[in-house]
């Protein structure tokens, strides 16, 4: 559990353009039914599930929050 994230997170950076991108923040991973929303913190990683038909607004809603805690 604790290398996936790392894993998701560096494959992502991986196949992103070279060309100021900059580093991975987080990443959304969709599945059938929910969607994971895994964001880089200064000592590990946070991970929040929602439904997928509800998560895009469910992100939205904790977004600030999540830039607080990255900050």
């Amino acid at each position: 559990m604790e290398l996936g994230p790392l894993m998701v997170t560096g494959i992502s950076e991986r196949l992103s353009s070279p060309e100021g991108t900059g580093k991975v923040e987080s990443v959304i991973i969709n599945f059938q039914k929910d969607s994971v929303l895994l964001t880089k913190l200064e000592r590990g990683f946070l991970a929040i599930s929602a439904d997928r038909v509800h998560a895009l607004r469910t992100f939205e809603e904790v977004a600030q929050s999540i830039r607080e805690l990255t900050d």
